[in-house]
């Protein structure tokens, strides 16, 4: 695997935490639920995990382009 595709899903991955992040930032919003503590913790985790694969890839990609213009 080279480091373009290897970014791609890493981007894929951020976008599969993003939706599940989106899902529990609507329940805090539209639900008020009583362990709101307990859901934005859970948020506050997604999100940490979303911006680490972000920063990833585009590490990855950096690489790639550093490898490309080496060749």
């Amino acid at each position: 695997m080279n480091y373009n595709e290897w970014a791609e899903e890493y981007y894929k991955d951020a976008e599969n935490i993003k939706k599940t992040m989106n899902k529990y930032e609507k329940i805090l919003a539209e639900e008020k639920p009583r362990n709101e503590e307990n859901i934005n913790s859970i948020i506050a985790f997604y999100r940490y995990v979303y911006y680490d694969l972000i920063n990833t890839a585009k590490m990855l990609k950096e690489r790639a382009e550093v490898k490309e213009n080496a060749a």
